[in-house]
């Protein structure tokens, strides 16, 4: 029993990290030029191909 709850105890500390390290792009992996308005989490580069498929566009 006590190892289970060892277990859920390390599970647990390992799903809460905070910080840069945490976050990362959706599609690529990558945690550099990181959008995160919107709860978009894609990174600059991935944003550019499919900004106009997901409704954003380039105000001119």
């Amino acid at each position: 029993m006590a190892k289970n709850e060892e277990e859920v105890k390390r599970l647990k500390s390992l799903s809460s990290k905070k910080g840069k390290g945490n976050r990362k792009c959706s599609r690529c992996g990558t945690v550099k030029g990181l959008i995160r308005k919107y709860d978009l989490n894609l990174c600059r580069r991935c944003f550019r191909e499919v900004g106009e498929a997901i409704g954003f566009w380039k105000e001119r």
